[in-house]
């Protein structure tokens, strides 16, 4: 006759085994254990599988903008974003920076101070501001990072 479960022990500790701290069972671990185990190892594969597919790049709300190599170290470039705005992305002095412009008739280019539109003869300082006593919307910094070789801005913290 099998003793209760309440003074029945599933595992101990012999005398012997005290120094190597060696746990015998004495009864198998069962079914809820095995689905245990590979549930886990679903939720790993599946966790790896999505970091690999992401490839390290930035999730929402980030933006790929364009491949970094399309813009040249040491210069002022401009990439189109969504309907009416730009990325004005400024690589001057060893530092790259990322600003949010409306669109306009031409791109905005780099200048002595900062940032021009010579066409509409809007003008901004290196922060974005407007400068020279033009009439112009700020230039909004947006956060940017560097992905596999893409840069990616995050809009939404400007």
């Amino acid at each position: 006759m099998p003793k209760e479960p309440t003074t029945q022990r599933t595992a101990y500790l012999p005398p012997r085994a005290g120094k190597a701290r060696k746990l015998i069972l004495r009864t198998q671990l069962g079914l809820p254990w095995m689905l245990a185990a590979i549930a886990f190892g679903v939720v790993i594969l599946v966790a790896g599988t999505l970091f690999l597919i992401k490839g390290g790049r930035p999730g929402a709300p980030w933006q790929r903008v364009a491949p970094l190599g399309a813009m040249a170290d040491g210069t002022v470039s401009q990439r189109p974003l969504r309907a009416g705005e730009v990325v004005v992305v400024d690589r001057r002095g060893g530092t790259l920076r990322a600003f949010l412009a409306p669109d306009g008739p031409c791109p905005v280019v780099g200048g002595t101070g900062g940032f021009a539109r010579p066409c509409t003869r809007q003008a901004w300082d290196r922060s974005g501001a407007p400068a020279g006593g033009t009439v112009a919307p700020r230039l909004r910094p947006v956060p940017a990072t560097v992905a596999k070789g893409e840069l990616y801005v995050n809009p939404r913290a400007a």
